[in-house]
């Protein structure tokens, strides 16, 4: 990975920025994590386990940029209207869980206390968004707002494919079409268009060799978070046959009263209660009333 001394800062950042971190972005997308996750094997509350990581995530990011929208080096890319994905990935959470109040359904309730390494990103964000220079803010804006444009749109089929859902079952991924009529949601054009209008606009606001600097080794700093993310992804277990492993949101009904069934209601309960066994399932979340307002359910 190229060193922040060794890098032609004369030349648009965006560029330096993509190639002087293409090493560990190909290392990241080669692990274990990524490989579940874009392979279509991952199973599906396991899919939705992620997904509620990155709501915590993107809810810390989104409240951090609105709080710091003026700022000149993040004024030029702040755009919720287009960008922001808190909103979207709850639906998505709640659609999979057949429940709005998935705030209080077990399989949110069993990852508390949260996992260490995604309170260790919400706290680093916040920290920068505490601080007397929020220009940092913008690596991990570049890092997950350019990866949904790009990875995100691949993972988006995979998952629609895997679980055998609608198009509008995942919204996560989508973004409205440049200029279209509300509602309209982008095509791969347009994809391209919003990408090129992110990185045109972060060169517009990081000019001097020193804001370039402080982005670029934050953009390390956001792989790394993101790297450690994606280990906490477990891979699936080895199926018997070829039938796809159904989830504990399958044998919940819409408000989360099980539906235990006979055979396989049973294994799926025993085997909820031996992975709640094994984790911290007290609340112990601190986000809850704090986030309400960017789509954490609390109630039906």
């Amino acid at each position: 990975m190229a060193s922040s001394s060794t890098l032609d800062y004369s030349r648009p950042f965006s560029q330096v920025l993509k190639e002087g971190t293409k090493d560990i972005h190909d290392t990241i997308s080669k692990s274990e994590g990524a490989k579940a996750l874009t392979s279509g094997t991952l199973e599906r509350d396991e899919y939705v386990r992620h997904l509620i990581m990155l709501w915590y995530l993107y809810i810390t990011l989104e409240n951090a940029l609105d709080a710091r929208a003026n700022h000149p080096a993040l004024a030029p890319t702040y755009n919720p209207s287009v960008l922001a994905r808190a909103p979207s990935i709850s639906a998505d959470i709640a659609g999979l869980l057949q429940t709005t109040a998935w705030a209080s359904h077990p399989l949110h309730l069993s990852m508390h206390p949260l996992p260490q390494p995604l309170l260790d990103y919400i706290a680093h964000i916040q920290a920068i968004a505490d601080s007397d220079d929020p220009t940092p803010l913008l690596a991990h804006s570049y890092l997950r707002y350019l990866g949904d444009l790009s990875g995100g749109q691949f993972i988006k089929r995979t998952v629609l494919k895997s679980y055998q859902l609608q198009d509008q079952a995942i919204t996560s991924y989508d973004f409205p079409k440049p200029g279209g009529p509300a509602g309209q949601i982008a095509d791969q054009g347009d994809i391209l268009k919003l990408k090129n209008i992110f990185k045109e606009r972060m060169d517009e606001s990081i000019t001097t060799p020193e804001a370039k600097k402080i982005v670029f080794e934050e953009t390390k700093v956001a792989y790394r978070f993101n790297a450690q993310l994606l280990n906490l992804i477990r891979p699936p277990p080895v199926q018997l046959n070829d039938t796809p492993a159904k989830g504990l949101a399958d044998a919940l009904g819409p408000s989360g009263s099980p539906l235990l069934g006979v055979g396989v209601g049973l294994f799926l309960v025993h085997t909820y209660l031996m992975y709640a066994a094994r984790t911290n399932t007290s609340l112990g979340c601190n986000f809850l009333s704090l986030f309400a307002n960017r789509g954490l359910p609390i109630s039906a």
